[in-house]
């Protein structure tokens, strides 16, 4: 008896975890009245065992019918509603293609992404967009002024990813791309924090890239919020000058692929012209890659 009371413990236990899969999976929510059974029926089994009783063998097997029952009508339930989902499916992809994306039919490399990023961003690329792109990103960073100045804007040029400068106002944004969850190199933003943003300002106090925000910005681009910056990536080499400020004065900024990048192409895509459905259909297929 004690090991039918485990293996039902088990069984239902799985049931309950299926139940909520399925409700999370198709947006569907199971009946409460099959619910109530299943986790009544769970709590019976777990009471009995933890008090090692004995049960009466009928009451044992009447629960056991009901259980059944319940989970048949579950399982037939979810099976319709995915049928349904399944059909409907269907018949949207058929008008708009929302299944179809170009960019996962090949195998797009951090390089690549880099390289796709920093063309949105120049004002000088083929979209014709002009500053539209790049000015909408620097305003949600916080760059003063976004709009005046030359902005130069670079991929994958002397071993960063993508880089946004301007002489005047000076002002330098370093974007270190980790798409593909590629490991932090040793002081890796601390170097190009050093090469690009601090040794022009070398003539300044030690502190005042790090208290000009609105200046010098690094971004680290990242697909998972358990990917973050190591602390070796923000440390100092040992054996640089010791006047050099030890760790980064510049906290990264944090953004995701699937949120802050997301969230910028799709405020961009309002203002593209109504009838370029060329360069929206690329920025929304680029969005849609992220998801």
């Amino acid at each position: 008896m004690p090991e039918l009371i485990i293996e039902n413990i088990d069984f239902l236990s799985q049931l309950l975890t299926d139940i909520q899969s399925a409700e999370q999976l198709f947006d569907y929510r199971v009946s409460s009245d099959i619910k109530h059974v299943v986790n009544h029926t769970y709590t019976f089994y777990q009471e009995a065992f933890n008090k090692s009783s004995f049960m009466d063998f009928q009451l044992l097997s009447n629960n056991q019918i009901s259980l059944n029952r319940s989970m048949i009508q579950c399982s037939s339930n979810i099976l319709k509603n995915f049928q349904v989902i399944q059909i409907n499916a269907k018949a949207k992809n058929k008008e708009e293609s929302c299944d179809f994306n170009m960019l996962r039919l090949f195998h797009i490399g951090e390089t690549r992404h880099s390289i796709l990023l920093a063309n949105i961003l120049n004002p000088n690329s083929e979209h014709g967009q002009e500053n539209l792109f790049l000015l909408n990103f620097l305003l949600k960073i916080g760059i003063e002024c976004p709009d005046k100045g030359q902005w130069i804007v670079t991929a994958e040029k002397g071993r960063i990813d993508v880089l946004l400068k301007r002489v005047h106002p000076h002002s330098v944004v370093v974007i270190e791309n980790k798409s593909n969850l590629a490991v932090d190199q040793t002081h890796q933003l601390y170097r190009y924090w050093h090469q690009e943003i601090f040794y022009p300002n070398r003539h300044r106090s030690m502190d005042y890239t790090g208290q000009h925000p609105e200046k010098y910005q690094i971004i680290y681009l990242t697909p998972a919020d358990w990917k973050q910056p190591t602390s070796n990536s923000l440390m100092k080499p040992s054996d640089w000058p010791s006047n050099l400020p030890d760790p980064l004065p510049i906290v990264p900024m944090i953004w995701k692929f699937d949120k802050e990048i997301s969230e910028w192409l799709n405020s961009s895509l309002q203002e593209i012209p109504y009838g370029n459905y060329r360069l929206k259909e690329y920025i929304k297929q680029y969005i849609e890659f992220w998801k």
